[in-house]
Parts: C-alpha cells; structure tokens; sequence
C-alpha cells in the first residue's frame, strides 16, 4: 500500500504529519477540491486521529487559497464546533524546473447527516447508514418540535459563544452547516467566510467587500445583506440563530422568494411572529430577529440564558397565535374531541367547557372529565444545567450561582449518569493540588474559584469516586479518580489510598471511553499519566 505523506513546515515544528491512502474512497469533492480520509500521526507519542483532509485544486483563484487559510487558522477545540487542524502548504518537485505548490486544509473527520437534511426526513449518512441520534431527532422533530428547537438551538449557540469568544462571527450559519454527528453531537461547520471581530483588515476587504453579499439571504441579517463589513458583529450570527429557531419551531421559513425579493424582505418586512404558538420563543425570536442590531441579543450567551429559562410550561400554546394552533381546533372541530400534544411530557387534562363545546360530547360525558388543567413541573435536566454552571463559571459575576450548581447537582442528582462530568468538574475544584496534567477547561475553572471554592483533598477524593460511581464510563470522572489514587495522600487526603496498580488500570479503561469520544485532549494526558503509572508500577 502506498499512502501520500503530508508535512508541512508547521508540522514539522510540531513533530506531526499526516498520512493518506490513496485508495480509499473520496470522502466527497466541492468547488474548492477533494475531501479524502487521512490520520494525523504524533510522532512524539505516536498517537493517530483520523481526519479529513482537502486537497485544494491546482487552479484556484488567489482569494480561494486565502479563504481556505483563514477557515483552517480557527482553530478552536469545542463540542459544539468542528475541530480545524491547519493549513498545508508543500512543494512538490522542488528541484526540478517546475515546482508545484500543493495546498491541503486538515480539520476534524465528522461523520453524520446534515441537519438541513434531517428537517426533509433524512437521517443517514453518505453512505447510507442509518445514524441513531438523527433518527432520535427526527422524531422529535416530528413529535415535539417545542423540546427538538430547544435542544438544537441550545447547543448552537454553546458553539456559538467559543466561536465569539475566540474573535470570530460565523456569518452563514443555517442548517446546512450544522451536522449530527454519530457520537451525538451537534456542530457548526464551515469557516469559509467567518470574520475576525477585532479589526477589519486587508484580507477582510479583499475577500468581502463592502456591497457583496455573502451567505443565504433566507437567513441573513439586514447588515449581512448590506454587505456592510464594518457593522457586522455578533449580533449577525443571533439573527441567523433566531432565524432558525422560528423554522424549527413553525416547520416554515419566516420569509420566502427569490433571493433579491428575501433580500427585500429581510430589510425591510418584520417576522411574522403570530405564526409561532408559545409566547416565550415568539419573545426570544422577536428579540434575536431584530432589524436593528442594538436591539438584538448582544451575545449569544445572553440568547442562551433566555433559551434555558423555558420550561414545559412555556410550551403551551397562547391564544393569541395562529399556525398551529389553529391546525389544534380544526382538528378538534373535526370531531377528534381532544387538543393535540404538542410538547411531549406537558400533560394536560382538558376541562369541561372544552369537553362539551369542542367534542360534542354529553353533558353526562363532560362531568366525568377533570375540570382543571394541570401542567406537570419540568424535570432537572443535569446536562443542561452543567451546561449552564460552566456558563456561570465563565462569568466572573457568577461564578459564585456556577459553583452552587455544580453542589446542587452532586448533592441531589449523583443517581443520573449525566451528573459523572459535572460531578468529576468539581472534584477538580476542590482538589488542592495544581496538578499540571490536568485539561486546560480544569485549569481555567480552577483560577476563576480559587477564591471561592474551599480546597479539601478529603472532600474532592470523595467526589471523584462518586463521578465515577455515577457513571464509569465518564473519561472525565475516571480521570480524577485515577490520578487520585496515583498521586496518593497529597490528592485524598489518607496516605493509605495511594494505589498505583488500580491508577494504572483506571488509566487503561478511561484513555479507550476518551478516545471513542474523540476527545484529543484527554487521550493525550491519559497517555501521559498512564506512561506514569506504569513506571511507578515497575519500579516498585
């Protein structure tokens, strides 16, 4: 077998190169170049990753190479963001009398559906397997379109806010650049022509002009249509995401036309909210869809506070809107003697004034059915509200509401093996060793609550067993827990705990959860704590 070698002079630096079998099927082609399958080799520690590569072609415009340099230069590891991993650029032939220069752009290898094609029904992948999260979308989609908008727009704008925070705006954010992956993630893709927030500089002016439109009109904000360069900001992707938001919501798009008559639209004609049936979301998108930027949500962190504060009691339909509501009482009209679900777990008991006017049934029928409607109180959703402590945490004015949560969730919630990585979080907290192998999300965490969060090796030992008990497959918990009984007394406080046979086992089972995961970061200090384990073991 033949495989190409891919270094450049970065990766060299880096000691990393990639291979690529020539033999295998493309992964796809577009207008910039071929996608194949490749791996990303560590010749350190000699750790291999799939990736994809694109091999850009031979003719491209120089505005086109420069494109594809700036989508591979934002490089920002987040579950909510597809992983970019540089730009190659090699010379073939160097000696001879026509070198040729040969460009690659190496980035996460994501497998999945579309969410574009999701919302039409689909849910394989390329290759025509069935992919399980899609289906479980789908039908959601198809059954609670108020929990499905809320899940999906919540994890956009999670990628969203690292995306912002690292200086970049998106700028043609739609649902056919966010993929369901088969690890059951959802993420943004295609940095093509993201935009760095801090200065408009000359590539920015060349690639974008100011009067050239980019993107899709259906979901482009007034200054994105504009082409006003200078104005566009974060709130240009929020549009988008409000924009999105009502599609998922309603099942239509807020504007429809030609792209000069959706253009006209998006500058000049106000969504029409009334067609959204919860009064809360039809808030979110009025403020996210606002024409005037200062107006919008000002970050999408903000968006997302919002998005977490709806509740199953949020999803009952207002009287004051049309679309499906209205679908509801022809229906009801049509003899079906019920309101239709609309949210799945908001259970309501429909009163007697509904029962006779609306089904036509006996007087004797309506006194039999409850009178009241009752609405149960949404369950606490653990993923969700970790989601949200490490948004506090961020947050130098809430770190204090994060830290709470992390407690509420390991006090209260520890039976849910969706509280192992939250748990496992404040176990590294409260660990009072800086351990310098240690994720670089830990370590931030750890110096914003240096202040506030009691240090306690006993306490933080005892937390890590319960992550682990919680969930064993959780990389994350297993993680601390491993390190706990490698490092010994320092890290739980009992100089009796320390067992360097059990770390090591620890370490084998949770480096093969991190790297099913994908997660790089993890497999590295697994890895590394491992090599130490094992050392530590041999010369006992």
């Amino acid at each position: 077998m033949s495989l190409i070698y891919i270094q450049g002079e970065e990766e060299k630096r880096q000691h990393i190169h990639y291979e690529v079998d020539p033999e295998l099927p493309s992964l796809g082609e577009g207008g910039m170049g071929q996608v194949l399958k490749g791996v990303r080799v560590n010749e350190s520690n000699g750790l291999r990753q799939d990736v994809a590569i694109k091999f850009l072609f031979e003719d491209l415009p120089a505005h086109a190479i420069e494109r594809a340099k700036r989508e591979a230069s934002i490089q920002i590891h987040n579950e909510n963001l597809v992983e970019m991993f540089g730009f190659i650029e090699v010379m073939e032939n160097p000696d001879s009398a026509r070198p040729v220069k040969r460009y690659h752009v190496v980035s996460e290898l994501l497998q999945g559906v579309m969410l574009f094609d999701l919302l039409n029904g689909k849910t394989t992948d390329k290759n025509g397997n069935e992919v399980p999260f899609a289906q479980e979308l789908y039908s959601k989609y198809q059954n609670d379109r108020f929990g499905f908008a809320v899940f999906i727009v919540k994890n956009i704008l999670s990628g969203l806010m690292a995306l912002h925070d690292k200086g970049y705006i998106h700028r043609d954010l739609d649902p056919s650049n966010i993929m369901i992956t088969t690890d059951r993630k959802v993420k943004i893709i295609d940095f093509g022509i993201a935009k760095r927030l801090d200065n408009l500089n000359t590539q920015d002016q060349q690639l974008t002009s100011t009067g050239q439109f980019i993107g899709k009109a259906a979901y482009a904000a007034p200054e994105l249509v504009l082409g006003d360069v200078h104005n566009q900001d974060k709130t240009t992707d929020i549009y988008a995401v409000g924009i999105m938001l009502f599609q998922f919501i309603t099942g239509s798009m807020p504007f429809e036309g030609t792209m000069a008559e959706l253009i006209k639209k998006q500058l000049n004609e106000k969504i029409p909210l009334k067609m959204i049936p919860y009064k809360a979301v039809r808030n979110i998108v009025a403020k996210a869809t606002a024409k005037k930027q200062a107006d919008r949500y000002q970050s999408a962190a903000e968006m997302r506070v919002d998005m977490e504060h709806l509740s199953k009691k949020d999803a009952i339909p207002s009287a004051t809107s049309t679309g499906q509501v209205v679908a509801t009482i022809a229906d009801v009209k049509k003899g079906k003697g019920k309101l239709i679900g609309i949210v799945a777990g908001a259970v309501v008991l429909l009163g007697v004034i509904l029962g006779v006017a609306l089904s036509g049934g006996s007087k004797e029928e309506a006194e039999e059915k409850p009178q009241v409607a009752v609405v149960q109180e949404p369950a606490f959703d653990v993923a969700a509200s970790f989601t949200t402590a490490k948004d506090k945490l961020s947050n130098a004015a809430t770190i204090q509401e994060g830290v709470n949560l992390l407690n509420e969730i390991a006090a209260k919630h520890s039976d849910d093996e969706k509280a192992a990585d939250a748990i496992a979080l404040l176990a590294a907290l409260t660990q009072p060793e800086d351990a310098e192998i240690s994720p670089d999300e830990v370590k931030e965490f750890r110096s914003l609550t240096a202040n506030i969060v009691k240090r306690d090796a006993r306490k933080a030992h005892q937390l890590a067993e319960k992550a682990y008990q919680a969930n064993p497959q959780s990389y994350k918990a297993t993680f601390e827990l491993a390190t706990d009984y490698l490092a010994g007394a320092i890290r739980t406080g009992d100089a009796n705990v320390q067992d360097v046979a059990k770390a090591a086992k620890l370490f084998e089972e949770g480096i093969k959860f991190a790297r099913l995961g994908g997660d790089k970061e993890y497999v590295e200090l697994y890895t590394t704590r491992l090599e130490q384990a094992r050392s530590l073991a041999a010369s006992e």
